[in-house]
């Protein structure tokens, strides 16, 4: 009948379970966006990781092992996850989506981390530092990523369960993976980069950088044929890397700037709010299923043609002598008290006992007469429209079972729907008689009552546990307050913003808010932790170093994200066209915190330390209290005293050619330098660069 249309007559029809038949049809045509999805993801991180400079500091094929990784992490989690025999649901068919972003911005994470690790003299050296530093920001997402989920794992739909299991599992497997799998891969890329082999041709050991120039090599051939190791964080980065550390100090560091960026953040609560409190709630049938589903078309009939009124039915299973008049008294009772109900249409009822009371066939002498009568009236053709409402035992001599029927008046949305469900079972819960109020309906209608205070325990419990883990891991109270204060930011903008895609609450929307929690996490946890581990004399030089350590990561791991979910607007699922509107939110709203309010706020009253102020420490034993100071004497050019440099400013340039940021490069990675003062003069001579 699916194709059946006439120009008089236009059939549409459904059963009771061609909404799961369709759910499925969709779920599955739209994984196959999943391989569109890794492509644009692996060929996007291999692209920012790419480095122009020389065929040594190349790390492309890093990019494709931080997406190898991830993705081995979501094959394991539907293994173990289906070994154990946990049933897997339409929505886990997201669960890939997720993880390869999770994925990402963990790889570089840990990218940025060996970026600013270059300093170091040995491979040891640098792995020990970048899991020092990026380790803690990769463990931090991790731990709430995968508690937020597991928050989700105690829900009462078994939907949102598995989901949460599922993607609990994958986040534990892809935080292995990174710091094994991928923080071994980094370890190779370093020892090849150490004895000077091409990035390419692993085995093969090509010129240094300097003796390619000296032999009148092009700068192509010096990108393919040569190289040397990056001695510092601007060389080892790649161009993408330098971009949010170029453009974003320029904007959250100017007061005009600054003052623009509170009032829009004002602007965006104020139509959060508003959307919190108007929030609808509920699904439509229709939403779930593609436009060219005949179930749509049946769907968007009811909903649109015709009256919103709800069939249930009063059901009994104990054995009554329904001969009994206290019988028919109890249950006249209860359907009076429905029928006064607001929730119910006070004319409808469909009652098999009183239309056999009424006929011909009614015999009341005893139960026995009585059934023998029931039994004549149910065979009659005008009453056999009852014989599925009474059950009769295999003797004849009782009745098992009886179910009676009443209407809802015309609701107006799933909110009532939901209240019509409640006082139905309230109702029969207060009836003399033992029963029990059932429609096939209340199977939706459950989560219209469950989905408020379960989304709202669920993202209480995550909020609780982003607040226990950042105290855990960031222990500055000013950090863990302004990491739980804009994570809760994020999530109200998200809640609201769904107003104004006309998307409802419902227990899709739920999985949807639940994770992107952790993605909220990921993106302020990193530029507070970054503004906690940097040095400086002032905030602003302390979030100029924090955007430097984490706007890479920040920027690539949105950018990257946003690479995924455009392809999911083109699915025909509901399920994941929510999940690319929730997660564009979460991305958009998530990297806006990270670059733009919280370093606003971090140049305003970001915690300082006595440690920022102290000098640093040189070769791990010398403490300094000029950067250049109590070293051999050299002759060599002549270079500014490190004390006229002014800190919030950037550093003069030199005489000194190609070595001519050094001194902000030092600042930055603690590189020896030995330098002496001139007999006579203010000016300081460079005694010795040490390269690592």
């Amino acid at each position: 009948m699916e194709g059946f249309s006439t120009i008089e007559l236009d059939v549409a029809f459904a059963n009771h379970l061609s909404l799961d038949e369709e759910l499925d049809k969709n779920i599955n045509g739209d994984i196959a966006l999943f391989s569109i999805t890794f492509t644009l993801m692996l060929t996007y991180a291999c692209v920012a990781t790419m480095n122009m400079r020389d065929a040594v500091n190349q790390r492309a094929l890093l990019g494709g092992a931080g997406i190898l990784a991830a993705g081995l992490a979501i094959i394991a989690s539907f293994g173990v996850c289906m070994a154990i025999g946990l049933e897997f649901v339409s929505i886990v068919g997201v669960m890939p989506f997720l993880i390869i972003g999770i994925g990402i911005d963990d790889m570089f994470v840990l990218l940025s981390g060996l970026s600013g690790a270059q300093g170091e003299a040995t491979v040891d050296d640098r792995m020990k530092e970048t899991l020092r530093n990026a380790g803690v920001g990769v463990t931090i997402t991790s731990l709430t990523n995968l508690i937020a989920f597991m928050s989700g794992a105690g829900s009462n739909f078994l939907a949102v369960r598995n989901f949460c299991i599922y993607t609990g599992v994958a986040v534990i497997i892809c935080y292995i993976n990174n710091i094994t799998f991928f923080a071994a891969c980094l370890t190779i890329h370093e020892r090849r980069v150490e004895t000077n082999r091409h990035f390419f041709l692993m085995c093969k050991t090509v010129p240094s950088t300097d003796e390619a120039k000296n032999s009148g090599q092009s700068k192509a051939g010096i990108l393919c044929c040569a190289g040397s190791r990056p001695r510092n964080r601007k060389e080892a980065e790649s161009l993408l890397d330098k971009l949010p550390s170029w453009l974003m100090p320029k904007i959250v560091l100017k007061t005009p700037f600054k003052i623009g960026i509170v009032l829009l953040f004002a602007g965006y609560m104020a139509a959060s709010i508003y959307g919190c409190v108007h929030l609808k709630q509920g699904l439509l049938f229709s939403q779930l299923v593609s436009e060219k589903s005949y179930y749509h078309k049946y769907s968007k009939l009811l909903e649109d043609k015709f009256s919103r009124q709800r069939v249930v039915a009063i059901v009994t299973t104990h054995p009554y002598a329904y001969s009994d008049a206290s019988t028919e008294r109890d249950l006249n009772a209860a359907l009076t008290k429905a029928k006064l109900n607001s929730y119910f249409d006070p004319k409808f009822e469909i009652n098999w006992l009183s239309t056999y009371i009424s006929s011909a066939y009614y015999k009341n002498s005893s139960e026995v007469n009585f059934i023998s009568g029931l039994k004549t009236f149910l065979q009659a053709v005008q009453y056999s429209r009852f014989e599925n409402d009474v059950v009769i035992d295999s003797d004849g001599t009782s009745i098992k079972a009886s179910r009676v029927y009443l209407m809802s008046r015309d609701l107006k949305d799933s909110q009532e729907e939901g209240l019509f469900m409640v006082e139905s079972r309230k109702i029969a819960d207060d009836a003399e008689l033992k029963c029990f109020a059932y429609s096939p309906f209340f199977i939706s209608f459950e989560q219209y009552i469950q989905i408020l205070p379960q989304t709202l325990l669920s993202t209480g419990i995550a909020l609780a546990v982003v607040f226990v883990v950042t105290c855990i891991f960031m222990p500055h109270p000013v950090l863990i307050i302004f990491v739980t204060i804009a994570v809760t930011m994020i999530m109200v903008g998200v809640f609201g913003f769904l107003l104004y895609l006309d998307v409802a609450l419902s227990s899709i929307t739920m999985i949807h808010l639940i994770m992107s929690i952790g993605f909220s996490v990921d993106f302020t946890a990193h530029i507070c932790h970054g503004f906690m581990t940097s040095r400086g004399e002032t905030r602003d030089e302390k979030v100029r170093a924090a955007i430097d350590k984490t706007g890479a990561p920040i920027f690539h791991g949105a950018v990257s994200s946003v690479l995924g979910i455009i392809v999911l607007v083109a699915a025909k699922s509901y399920i994941f066209r929510t999940f690319a509107a929730v997660m564009g939110f979460v991305l958009f709203f998530g990297i806006a915190h990270a670059l733009l309010l919280l370093p606003v706020v971090l140049s305003w009253i970001g915690p300082m330390s006595s440690e920022d102020k102290k000098p640093l420490q040189l070769n791990g034993t010398h403490k300094r209290e000029s950067p250049m100071e109590d070293l051999k004497a050299y002759d060599g050019p002549e270079i500014a005293s490190p004390e006229k440099i002014k800190r919030n400013s950037s550093p003069p340039k030199t005489r000194v050619g190609p070595s001519s940021d050094d001194n902000a490069d030092f600042e930055k990675n603690k590189q020896t330098y030995k330098l002496q003062l001139n007999p006579g003069s203010t000016k300081w001579k460079k005694v010795d660069h040490i390269k690592s």
